[in-house]
């Protein structure tokens, strides 16, 4: 029986403003707590310094979304087994995620998909030596069945329970088959829910450099593919209509077929001094300019011809992937001490901050600028063949190998969860299944309150909004800890 599984249900929606997005900058001011660094939530700055080197197993548990993912997968990276039921059905009369209708769906086949995942590996769960599991962020009450099912299995048959943050899933995932990639590495992590370069030092180290300020790049996609009369999960190519892909899928499909230079966009934030991203701007431009386009010369709308869907599909790709070209190339010129723009871009920063030369490069004493071992990008959006060749440039330019994950576990998925926990267990970061809970705001930067190497793009009352974010799990983290602590003395 679980004596304590603590939830936190203050975020339910996929929505980047209300539950994704976890700015860098005014954290608690509070140092002791650090929730990816705790007794539960092992980092690096705590873990055993011996390694376990024995083979083993371990099944990862995905369910932070709209997919039901189960991965099994050895020590040596070899997949054993896999199972996975999307929603695509279910959401696609809303033309949207529901979380309520994810979570009820999730309940109902979470059994089915773990014993499909250890059928398909031959195995029973006796056979299996550890459980992992995503407990954040996501959404709450689908991170709830995924928790629930994976702590009841841990302390059922006894086995060791990593609490898997899934943007590290994401992160190491390309270790899996590829285990020459080494620390550090830097981080282009791109899906539906976030948009974050980050350098990664080792299992659950990171240092945070760039984020969105608003919709993530897949968000952005998503939405710009539901302006262009993309029906949820699905695309008409010309052709044929090709069913359950996400809407960045939709774009790239459109845009092979479109002129990038027909409907040309302002890249954003060309002028900052920071590493951050906005996509907002580009998605309401789209918007604006379709709505011109649908109605011209009648009275009422009309839909979007084929060839405007791919050419606006073109215009908006070309135009976002630049705007990710700029920040990661900002981010490295930083990390290896190199002018982050033109002298044109600079004299534009100093002028508008009011301070000459402030985006000439210093140095943190916070930070240890060890060379870099590669460039890792991650998340959905790493599917994109544009945006893989796009980012080759950028890897040759610093002299860094480029490294993507097998496109099939760019998405979420249940493996790469299992690799995580793999990677976690190896290093003994285990977590107690009796009093985990999911939390569904978790930076992977576990010193966001101590690191400010940019000035924030965000308004000051933005700022506060989204420490309110993290202090509120900070808060929840201090009183489950205490009822804990309080049920052990009784």
């Amino acid at each position: 029986m679980i004596s304590n599984i603590k939830l936190i249900n203050r975020f339910s929606s996929r929505s980047p403003q209300s539950l994704f997005l976890v700015h860098h900058y005014p954290f608690s001011n509070n140092s002791n707590i650090k929730i990816n660094n705790n007794k539960r939530y092992l980092s690096s700055s705590t873990m055993n310094t011996t390694t376990i080197d024995k083979p083993f197993t371990v099944i990862g548990i995905e369910t932070s979304c709209d997919d039901t993912s189960v991965g099994i997968v050895d020590s040596s990276g070899k997949i054993l087994g896999e199972y996975k039921v999307s929603q695509w059905n279910l959401h696609k009369v809303h033309n949207g995620i529901v979380p309520t209708i994810a979570s009820k769906a999730h309940k109902e086949v979470i059994d089915q998909v773990v014993e499909g995942a250890l059928e398909n590996a031959s195995m029973k769960i006796e056979d299996v030596d550890v459980i992992a599991v995503t407990v954040g962020p996501g959404m709450a009450h689908s991170l709830e069945v995924g928790v629930k099912k994976a702590s009841q299995l841990a302390i059922k048959y006894k086995k060791p329970f990593c609490s898997v943050n899934h943007l590290e899933g994401h992160s190491l995932v390309a270790r899996l088959n590829q285990p020459h990639i080494e620390f550090p590495f830097f981080t282009i992590l791109i899906s539906g829910g976030h948009t974050q370069l980050l350098i990664c030092h080792g299992v659950s180290n990171y240092t945070l450099l760039g984020t969105t300020c608003d919709d993530s790049i897949g968000e952005a996609l998503d939405k710009a593919a539901r302006i262009i009369d993309c029906r949820f999960g699905e695309v008409f190519d010309g052709e044929k209509i090709i069913s359950n892909i996400h809407g960045g899928q939709a774009i790239e499909i459109l845009a092979e077929k479109g002129n990038p230079s027909i409907y040309p966009f302002n890249v954003p934030m060309l002028n900052s001094g920071n590493c951050d991203f906005s996509f907002s701007g580009l998605k309401s431009e789209l918007q604006r300019r379709v709505g011109k386009i649908k109605q011209t010369n009648t009275a009422d709308e009309r839909p979007l011809t084929l060839q405007e869907q791919q050419d606006f599909a073109a215009s908006f790709q070309e135009c976002a992937f630049k705007h990710l070209e700029n920040k990661v190339t900002r981010a490295l010129n930083w990390y290896y001490n190199k002018p982050m723009g033109s002298k044109k871009t600079k004299a534009a920063i100093a002028k508008k901050n009011k301070l000459k030369e402030q985006d000439e490069q210093q140095q943190p004493e916070t930070i240890e600028k060890a060379p870099l071992k590669g460039i890792v990008v991650s998340g959905g959006v790493a599917q994109n063949q544009k945006l893989r060749k796009q980012l080759e440039s950028i890897s040759k330019k610093f002299r860094l190998p480029l490294y993507f994950p097998p496109t099939s576990l760019c998405t979420d998925n249940g493996t790469m969860i299992a690799w995580a926990g793999v990677e976690m267990y190896r290093n003994k970061m285990t977590s107690n299944p009796e009093t985990v809970f999911y939390i569904p705001v978790w930076p992977l930067d576990k010193n966001n309150n101590q690191n400010q190497f940019f000035k924030s793009t965000l308004k000051e009352k933005e700022q506060e909004i989204r420490k309110g974010w993290y202090n509120n799990v900070v808060n929840m983290f201090n009183k489950n800890d205490g009822d804990v602590n309080n049920k052990k003395d009784e």
